[in-house]
């Protein structure tokens, strides 16, 4: 990535704060008790070190994956839009850290909206973080929460691939393109507009299997292609979830996710529209 989020998510989580070795690490977090003791030991990191924005960027990560690991198996609404409203103050506190321009205009009382083109490249990883997790948030709150603020969250990931389309792996663009799929089914143009962001954010995460899963549950089941969202949940399935070790278990979780809706098919596609993508031309979209 050219603006390298550099993190230590992949070191054993007891190196943070010096504390034991015993502390289980960040790449056990599909472990649900590991990751709360890392997310423990990252909000005690970040208080014992009031100018480091590496443990915020970290926390604001882990809140992030802790609220998808949960959405599976159903958590409270509440405890997960807890962890998510943690997520984001803790990337706010590391852009006000890595942006001058941002601090500047958070001591004169403006809102992050209007603070966007004083964001420096440096806070490109910190306004991703707060975007990522804010877009959570408003899913957690319904279709309507998410309807109301998608134009301003589209500004935040606009400003994160102005400053560096790369970053997190571009998963900038992998929030457009659900922003852009959120909009009720018959909007045709909603699935061209996510088109080209979800290959933008195949470019810059190769490895990343959540894009193909998107593709498979949220563009072609609004385009009901069968056949596509046949082809993308294979390639999920039979792709290595280590292709990208700094993925290894959001790949996880995009493969437990990826045998649910090849399981719930029968619901999400018309009766026609699986017949359709059962022909033998079916499967062969460009994409």
């Amino acid at each position: 990535m050219g603006i390298v989020f550099v993190t230590l998510l992949g070191l054993a989580a007891g190196q943070l704060a010096g504390a034991p070795e015993s502390v289980p690490r960040f790449a056990d977090r599909l472990d649900p008790a590991a990751l709360d003791a890392v997310i423990a030991q990252l909000r005690a990191a970040a208080a014992q070190s009031p100018i480091d924005a590496e443990p915020r960027l970290q926390l604001a990560r882990a809140e992030s994956f802790w609220a998808d690991l949960h959405a599976e198996a159903a958590a409270p609404t509440q405890e997960l839009i807890g962890h998510l409203s943690a997520g984001v103050e803790a990337a706010r506190e590391a852009l006000k850290l890595v942006s001058p321009g941002y601090a500047a205009a958070v001591r004169e009382s403006r809102p992050l909206p209007e603070a966007l083109q004083a964001i420096e490249p440096s806070g490109a990883a910190a306004l991703y973080w707060i975007a990522a997790d804010q877009h959570q948030l408003a899913a957690q709150r319904g279709l309507a929460a998410l309807l109301l603020e998608s134009d301003d969250l589209r500004r935040l990931f606009a400003r994160v691939i102005q400053l560096a389309p790369e970053t997190f792996h571009g998963g900038a663009y992998l929030h457009e393109a659900e922003l852009a799929l959120a909009v009720p089914a018959g909007y045709a143009a909603s699935l061209e507009t996510a088109t080209g962001e979800l290959i933008q954010a195949a470019r810059f995460g190769a490895g990343w299997l959540c894009v193909d899963l998107v593709w498979a549950e949220r563009w072609a089941v609004k385009a009901q292609d069968y056949g596509l969202f046949k082809r993308k949940l294979d390639r999920v399935l039979e792709t290595r979830s280590d292709v990208d070790p700094d993925l290894i278990p959001e790949n996880e979780l995009a493969k437990r996710k990826a045998k649910v809706l090849q399981a719930s098919s029968q619901v999400l596609f018309t009766r026609a529209a699986i017949q359709r993508g059962e022909t033998p031309a079916a499967g062969k979209h460009p994409r």
